[in-house]
């Protein structure tokens, strides 16, 4: 092995196949260190897309090599930037200059890649990479960069949350501080304690990149609690798709469970509002009649224009997002799905890889 790292995985994958991407990464030429992509592991070492993705995480994983990303002109292919995760969010939002077909382009997932590049070199001696190379070169093996569909970020919404969603420690431990706020003693002031649940929850959900809450708006005829607009909505399906234009959360700090008063009135504003996603969130799992009541109201708006769903969350909720730091838009997609699938017995673990 040139790399040490791969002889730790060559039990776990095909051996062959690991000490071929070995010789393959540590022979390649200086100047074909970056834009190495699945697809193109997948075409030259003859392997399924899906164990070239693996053997590319472990290597960035053991640093062996880095990941960025590409974007390109969805109309000319010109290489528009190349950017990090935490860029992602800006790029799909805000429209990018063409310098080839000077105009702005809307930028999608389909316009943007996963590549790699080697940061750390094989640890063998230069005679050994000559002869390497050498030999790579009798058999007529190419090396060029190659981007198809497989590659770009269409097909990895995991990289699209993580986007969207990242907040540092200084985050998570505001949540934690917030989070022992519930419990404080408000004796009777009732708007302090349940100003306490709204607060953390307006923190939780300010993480989101572009959307933005406040427990400040009133209509009418309702205050809401936590009311958040969201600027960002998805032509492919994705969590956005819900949450904008905006989303409103009820919450209660109290020590019963929340009951279907409660999420009748939510459904009731969402049908008058432009919300397409409710959350009831209370300190006790809600009664049974709210699930059942949300996945009515769910059947009946689902083949119209606006759809509207309606969860409810509780402390164990928060420990999935706080103690164990889950990503707040996979898991929001998980309660969606525990409505959309008449499924309330379903739990988080169930679609965790591995």
């Amino acid at each position: 092995m040139f790399y040490k790292q791969f002889s730790t995985i060559i039990d776990l994958l095909n051996p062959e196949f690991v000490e071929n991407f070995d010789y393959w990464l540590a022979t390649l030429p200086r100047n074909n260190q970056k834009n190495i992509t699945a697809s193109v592991v997948s075409s030259r070492l003859g392997v399924k897309y899906s164990l070239a993705e693996s053997i590319l995480k472990f290597a960035e994983k053991q640093n062996i090599l880095e990941r960025y990303y590409l974007v390109k002109c969805p109309d000319c292919n010109y290489n528009l930037d190349t950017i990090t995760k935490d860029e992602i969010a800006d790029i799909l939002v805000n429209p990018v200059f063409c310098d080839e077909c000077e105009e702005d382009k809307k930028i999608t997932l389909n316009d943007i890649y996963t590549a790699y590049k080697v940061i750390q070199q094989a640890d063998v001696s230069e005679e050994e990479i000559a002869r390497a190379i050498e030999k790579r070169l009798n058999q007529g093996e190419g090396s060029g960069a190659n981007f198809i569909k497989a590659d770009s970020l269409s097909n990895d919404i995991t990289t699209l949350y993580e986007a969207f969603y990242n907040p540092d420690e200084s985050a998570y431990a505001k949540f934690a501080e917030l989070r022992d706020k519930l419990d404080l003693d408000y004796g009777k002031d009732t708007t302090a304690k349940g100003r306490a649940l709204e607060v953390l929850t307006l923190e939780i959900f300010n993480q989101i990149k572009y959307v933005t809450g406040t427990n400040d708006v009133k209509t009418k005829t309702n205050q809401f609690d936590c009311t958040f607009l969201c600027g960002v909505n998805t032509p492919y399906l994705s969590i956005f798709n819900y949450l904008a234009p905006c989303f409103i959360i009820e919450c209660k700090n109290e020590k019963k469970k929340p009951d279907n008063n409660y999420t009748n009135k939510l459904e009731s504003i969402m049908d008058t509002s432009s919300a397409q996603f409710g959350m009831v969130f209370g300190r006790k799992d809600a009664t049974s009649p709210c699930f059942a009541i949300s996945r009515e109201h769910y059947l009946i708006k689902k083949e119209t224009i606006k759809q509207q769903i309606v969860v409810t969350c509780y402390d164990k909720d928060l420990e999935y997002i706080i103690d164990k730091r889950v990503n707040l838009l996979h898991y929001l997609e998980y309660k969606i799905f525990q409505i959309t699938n008449n499924s309330p017995d379903s739990t988080y673990e169930m679609f965790c890889a591995g």
